[in-house]
């Protein structure tokens, strides 16, 4: 472990813990030339940090001194950042009943979202580090077996382009029943075209604003989506789910559906 500490503080803890005769010595220990030894051991005595008693390399008290007060300092640092690492060990979850604190959870992803059960049976499971009522966010921890989950499908409604009329010219009843056929979980608009033909019909959407980039994360969490926009918008939508798909372990499946012109 040694070698994590500066070459500095290195050569101190080693002199002050050993018993050193010769720059050879010191190298081999601490891992540099035997000029490297020199150089950091001639500027440690003029600091009085070192000194040679009897042909043998000692700490001063200042040396140890410097190494206690580095060393303190360390461990306040690494102290901190284990109290920060502890909370990554708790993961939320949305309880899907009454939990109570030490109970054995069962895991599955909902809505994008992973829920903990006490009674319905899962290949996941956790222990509930708290208690939580039905609908509460839960701290989970000891996270055993894998969260089955399948990425959902993105259903792609292309619209006329602005030079084609847009939303004037695309059958909006046929807007109407395909989304109303698909009952996705969330729907995307891409664009004004988009945005302006569901304003039409009466039908809300649930994001506009980096359309195509959440309905991928959305599809990633399992969630069928349906994006809403010009024919153009459409096609780059495409483009960067295929792009997703080339390196991707799950693949996202994408159904394109263009509406006619009235």
């Amino acid at each position: 472990m040694g070698e994590l500490l500066p070459k500095k503080y290195h050569i101190i803890l080693e002199i002050a813990t050993g018993d050193y005769h010769s720059l050879n010595q010191i190298a081999d220990c601490i891992g540099i030339t035997k000029q490297g030894v020199y150089e950091y051991l001639k500027k440690m005595r003029e600091e009085g940090l070192i000194e040679v008693i009897d042909g043998t390399y000692r700490t001063t008290v200042k040396g140890i001194e410097l190494l206690f007060s580095y060393l303190n300092d360390l461990d306040d640092y690494l102290q901190k950042k284990k109290r920060g690492l502890a909370i990554i060990k708790l993961s939320p979850a949305i309880a899907g009943d009454t939990i109570r604190k030490g109970d054995t959870v069962w895991l599955a992803i909902e809505n994008g979202y992973v829920h903990a059960y006490t009674r319905r049976r899962t290949p996941a499971s956790a222990e509930a580090a708290e208690d939580a009522q039905k609908g509460e966010d839960v701290a989970i921890r000891n996270v055993r077996g894998i969260i089955e989950l399948s990425p959902g499908t993105i259903f792609l409604i292309s619209l006329p382009s602005i030079t084609e009329g847009g939303s004037k010219t695309a059958h909006l009843e046929k807007i109407s029943e395909l989304i109303s056929e698909i009952a996705a979980d969330k729907t995307g608009v891409t664009d004004i075209i988009g945005r302006v033909a569901l304003e039409k019909v009466n039908l809300p959407y649930d994001f506009e604003y980096g359309a195509v980039q959440t309905a991928l994360e959305m599809a990633q969490r399992g969630l069928n989506v349906i994006l809403v926009g010009e024919r153009r918008e459409i096609q780059h939508a495409i483009a960067k789910i295929e792009e997703y798909n080339a390196s991707a372990l799950d693949e996202i499946t994408y159904k394109h559906h263009e509406i006619p012109h009235q």
